[in-house]
């Protein structure tokens, strides 16, 4: 969560209790218990006719815990995703849902991090004709580190790249049906890999015999990521649910080219240049994917093309758009000066 005090739009980072070296003491706010909006909401009243501490409130999440005390400072909501509607049933997915809705009629007005999630917003929750914007996340400038060679990297074949938490919804065991239709490639995912689901996937590799090639290192450096990026022959993301999808823009931004599930917002993020699966069947993975191998080596410009795609997602352009947003937020509540909110977010 984010706080700006003041007209100047100065950000105020609300933190941890222990924050650390990263901000001093006179330009945070502590997350303490007393501020979490289950506990505030009991005692909101005592700010009627209170002038507002802060300008300006932005809950960066849809799972935000943390609200302004008093009802007359203006907020901005960031919703990532509605990922739990395919993740949850039943009474999981309502209680989601009564947070987020909560949320919305609190907030002066709604971000999104991509088209995908503006739709579901729209479909799913009444915005009371709150404005919603979409505002891309920008990308990590991978360039920035030095490659460095993975030293659990033991073999010289060529390979496929993917990471991500290694979680259902990542789709990642799919790719074993496309590897052992590779047979002089290899697969390396990395990230974080105690789950479940990598478990799974690791009695699957022993199973089919892949031992020596599919790697699952686990958490990696992001001088081993660079590599990675560098020197993989494609990046591979099977993923069924993303509100964004990072990970496919910092492989274009490498100028690799990519294979992407055609589901939710990752034809939005990879757009006319990456190469998609439409279903997940192993004739269908390798009928794509060496098409798609063979269109990307055929031309001489592909690389500058998804550089250039990626470049579209810019932390520069996100901040403006932001900053923007804020001002306009703040004349609307100066233009109204509304009476106080007297019901409860």
């Amino acid at each position: 969560m984010v706080e700006m005090s003041g007209r100047n739009l100065t950000p105020i980072p609300l933190v941890a209790a222990q924050p650390g070296d990263q901000f001093g003491s006179s330009d945070t706010i502590t997350a303490n218990l007393w501020r979490k909006e289950i506990i505030q909401r009991w005692y909101r009243w005592t700010q009627i006719g209170k002038k507002p501490e802060h300008d300006l409130w932005h809950a960066t999440h849809q799972q935000a815990k943390f609200l302004p005390l008093n009802l007359n400072t203006p907020v901005v909501l960031t919703i990532h995703d509605l990922n739990y509607l395919r993740e949850k049933n039943g009474s999981k997915i309502d209680r989601e849902h009564r947070r987020i809705a909560r949320l919305i009629r609190r907030a002066d007005a709604i971000t999104v991090i991509s088209k995908f999630v503006a739709e579901e917003v729209r479909s799913h929750f009444d915005l009371q004709g709150k404005p919603l914007q979409v505002i891309y996340n920008g990308r990590l400038d991978v360039n920035q580190f030095v490659p460095a060679y993975p030293p659990w990297l033991a073999s010289d074949r060529p390979f496929l790249f993917s990471i991500g938490i290694i979680d259902r919804k990542k789709n990642f065991h799919v790719l074993l049906d496309l590897i052992e239709k590779l047979p002089n490639h290899q697969l390396v995912v990395a990230g974080q890999n105690d789950t479940e689901y990598a478990a799974e996937i690791r009695r699957l590799v022993h199973q089919r015999g892949l031992g020596d090639r599919v790697t699952l290192p686990g958490p990696i450096s992001d001088e081993e990521r660079q590599w990675l990026y560098q020197n993989c022959e494609s990046f591979v993301f099977p993923s069924l649910t993303e509100g964004f999808g990072l990970p496919p823009i910092e492989a274009m931004t490498i100028g690799k080219p990519v294979f992407l599930a055609r589901r939710t917002s990752l034809p939005e993020i990879g757009g006319e240049k990456a190469f998609y699966w439409d279903e997940f069947s192993a004739d269908h993975l390798i009928d794509v994917y060496q098409r798609g191998m063979q269109t990307f080596n055929s031309t001489p410009d592909y690389a500058a093309h998804l550089q250039k795609a990626a470049s579209r997602f810019c932390w520069r352009t996100a901040a403006r758009q932001y900053v923007d947003l804020y001002q306009a937020v703040l004349n609307v509540s100066t233009e109204q000066q509304e009476q106080p909110r007297l019901a409860a977010a």
